[in-house]
């Protein structure tokens, strides 16, 4: 890649947007280097097993998993470090669970490497590690009604303003019915006690009170 912020969408766009084995293949080793390292929490390709392994595994999963196509919501790059981050939503529809559609929420980090073109003698950017975290656990995702909750944005943003405004009452309601003389004392036997280690700072009672 000349511009990994500019082609780093179409890259995605041709391995999870209906890709055949072949094209996948290609893509793979038109933007990886040959002894990339890939990490995901149920697999690890090292960089001894190389290109070769990471398509064959990356071939499996879009025979297993039936891959639609992607949606790319953040890309973060840092030039200096050849470091990205990309938050995408890929679609599935896996045939084991009867191509009900499934989307997988993804946070991407990946590595690059300065390769230099034997043909055109350009200096481009290669994937070296590729390092995989869900978002969402796609588990929970596939299962009935329940997954359709868990996935959803729109409840998880009512769920944390409500759990923000119960905080808030809970807040004012402490300082309308506990005197200040009283709040002041526990902060201090908070700071006393409970904050730092009994054996690091520990302050008589009765100055906590004075």
């Amino acid at each position: 890649m000349e511009d990994p912020e500019r082609e780093v969408t179409l890259m995605w766009k041709k391995l999870f947007r209906r890709p055949t084995f072949e094209g996948m293949g290609d893509t793979l080793r038109q933007y990886f280097t040959e002894d990339v390292a890939y990490y995901h929490e149920l697999i690890y390709v090292g960089p001894k097993a190389g290109i070769r392994k990471y398509t064959l595994f990356f071939q499996f999963m879009l025979f297993f998993m039936n891959y639609q196509d992607v949606l790319i919501h953040d890309v973060v790059y840092d030039k200096k470090e050849n470091l990205m981050a990309i938050r995408m939503t890929v679609r599935a529809n896996p045939w084991i669970f009867l191509w009900r559609t499934n989307n997988m929420k993804f946070l991407t980090e990946l590595e690059f490497r300065d390769v230099k073109d034997e043909n055109t003698g350009k200096v481009l950017k290669k994937i070296k590690v590729q390092r995989d975290y869900y978002i969402r656990a796609p588990g929970v995702q596939l299962i009935p009604i329940i997954g359709e909750i868990y996935d959803s944005d729109q409840l998880r943003y009512f769920l944390v303003e409500v759990t923000a405004s119960i905080h808030r009452f809970l807040i004012s309601a402490y300082h309308l019915l506990v005197p200040a003389i009283l709040r002041e004392a526990v902060f201090k036997f908070w700071r006393a006690f409970l904050q730092v280690p009994l054996t690091e700072h520990v302050v008589p009672i009765h100055k906590i009170v004075d």
